[in-house]
């Protein structure tokens, strides 16, 4: 099964707004699901159906129809008016999706933000070139950003607390996306070369870093990583080594941090070199 976003090589422009580079969606149709279920388009972007299965599908909705499809076959169509547009097949119950279209769009943040620090955000316009888009945040607007040549526009926030973000362009509005802002505190307790690790507010299944501050690798190195339990706790074997150590909570890629311990002093120095664990 496939979702892939694929650069439309069209001519002209891509909806009445202005011009800019349509996007071909593809859509999978499996053997009982349509994947992804839900497409957010902007208006003039192309709508791709895929059989990926071994069995016949339809796709229809309110004035379009694919008819029978067979393994493999496709079926395209432009949506050049704004609005929601539910689909299902005709041939199996329950499968389903839609296809909502908008003049303006926002991507839905990939990941949660740390206070106060910079994050970035991407979007979509069917306006001419230099029009000016705002971010807005529940507090109110949070940055402004130009929609370029191809109908993009990026901005940086710097939010301090959770929001639901809208781009707004004169009277049109995105669908509303919601930032998370991790705002936690993380907390350690010693006995021994055992160390435990409690994270708060909880956030069960977010990743755990044990890091050294090693002089020979110029800062915080990474020797461990964890995933927090369902009471967000996890554990940790200190080194032998006798150098600061702390536990950071991160995204999934175990780099960015959201938040820090108290650095601590390691256990007595009898070993030579610790190498990293997963």
């Amino acid at each position: 099964m496939r979702a892939l976003l694929l650069l439309a090589a069209l001519a002209g422009p891509g909806g009445q707004d202005g011009a800019h580079a349509a996007v071909t969606h593809e859509v999978a149709a499996g053997f009982n699901t349509f994947t992804p279920p839900r497409v957010r388009a902007l208006t003039g972007d192309r709508v791709v159906w895929a059989n990926d299965s071994a069995r016949a599908h339809t796709v229809t909705g309110d004035g379009f129809d694919s008819g029978r499809l067979g393994p493999g076959a496709r079926f395209e169509r432009r949506f050049d008016a704004a609005g929601t547009f539910p689909y299902h097949c005709s041939l199996h119950v329950g499968m389903t999706g839609e296809v909502e279209v908008a003049p303006l769009l926002l991507e839905t943040p990939a990941a949660a933000a740390a206070p106060g620090r910079p994050y970035p955000l991407r979007g979509r316009a069917a306006l001419p070139a230099g029009s000016d888009v705002t971010v807005v945040g529940d507090a109110g607007p949070l940055a402004r950003a130009t929609v370029d040549g191809e109908g993009r526009w990026a901005a940086t926030i710097v939010p301090r607390t959770s929001t639901t973000l809208r781009a707004v362009a004169g009277d049109r509005q995105s669908a509303p996306a919601t930032l998370a802002v991790l705002d936690r505190a993380v907390r350690t307790r010693r006995a021994g070369r055992a160390l435990a690790v409690t994270v708060t507010p909880a956030a069960p299944g977010q990743t755990v870093v044990l890091q050294l501050r090693l002089p020979l690798r110029f800062g915080w190195w990474p020797v461990q990583r964890a995933r927090l339990d369902a009471r967000s706790t996890a554990r940790f074997r200190l080194p032998r080594r006798r150098v600061p150590s702390r536990v950071v909570l991160t995204l999934r890629d175990g780099a960015t941090v959201l938040a820090a311990s108290a650095a601590e002093l390691g256990g007595h120095e009898v070993d030579g070199h610790q190498h990293e664990h997963r």
